[in-house]
């Protein structure tokens, strides 16, 4: 019966599956949200136990990792000049308690202070600084230069800044965070220049969520998920009925 342990780690890895499915169709209308998904691997009891006994190994299906989707989702104008998309490679820079942050999100707003904030209140990191608004109008150039209108004429524009833009050559160190929140775990893949990257004013960007294909993903989830416990259950009774006949 050492299959039941085979049995077991299947339908675990079938609910963390389903678990990165309900996540990415939870996002789906989150901006700048990417798509993540479960690796699995399949791996010998004696490998990840030191005083494995046993004569045989037992195969075990793990979990250990996670693949992000960090394809670009489509452009949506939203008219508001604080709304800002990305195209091309590089992540807006966020400032947390916890540190700095990467984003695709580019709903920004103002705070109290007049400092472009995201929609959690964190500030968005400028070239030089924070970003400070007070003006009129804003205009913010592909290039992320923040320009402000301070009297409402287009000859008086003064300039609030720069978005700070990067990219990271190695993206498989970035960990999400939050909805749309991404963190470098490791301190070796350093902030990059952005090359060809541009800045969309009055647009954000959509999640790369594919409803549909989650929605089947789902379903051939939910039937593996209620194939392993058929199997399971029937390995119950079997040993149940072994166990009646040796005590007979």
């Amino acid at each position: 019966m050492k299959g039941i342990y085979t049995v077991v780690s299947g339908a675990v890895a079938q609910e963390r599956r389903l678990g990165f499915i309900s996540n990415n169709l939870a996002n789906a209308l989150t901006a700048g949200y990417k798509s993540s998904k479960p690796i699995f691997e399949g791996v010998l009891s004696s490998s990840v136990m030191e005083a494995y006994t046993n004569k045989e190994d037992n195969t075990f299906v793990g979990t250990y990792d996670s693949h992000i989707n960090f394809v670009e989702g489509s452009l949506a104008e939203s008219g508001n000049k604080l709304d800002c998309a990305l195209q091309g490679d590089g992540f807006f820079v966020i400032r947390t308690p916890e540190g700095y942050r990467y984003t695709r999100n580019g709903q920004f707003a103002l705070n109290a202070d007049k400092t472009l904030v995201t929609q959690n209140g964190f500030p968005v990191v400028g070239e030089g600084g924070d970003i400070v608004v007070d003006g009129r109008d804003v205009i913010i150039e592909k290039d992320g230069s923040v320009l402000v209108d301070k009297d409402g004429s287009t000859a008086a524009k003064e300039s609030a800044g720069k978005l700070k833009l990067v990219r990271f050559a190695d993206k498989e160190f970035l960990r999400p965070v939050g909805r749309s929140l991404f963190e470098n775990v490791n301190p070796e893949n350093r902030e990059l220049p952005t090359k060809g990257c541009s800045v969309n004013q009055g647009y954000s960007e959509a999640s790369n969520v594919e409803v549909v294909k989650e929605m089947l993903d789902m379903i051939a989830c939910m039937r593996a998920y209620e194939a392993y416990r058929k199997v399971q259950q029937t390995a119950g009774e079997m040993s149940t009925k072994l166990q009646e006949v040796a005590r007979n």
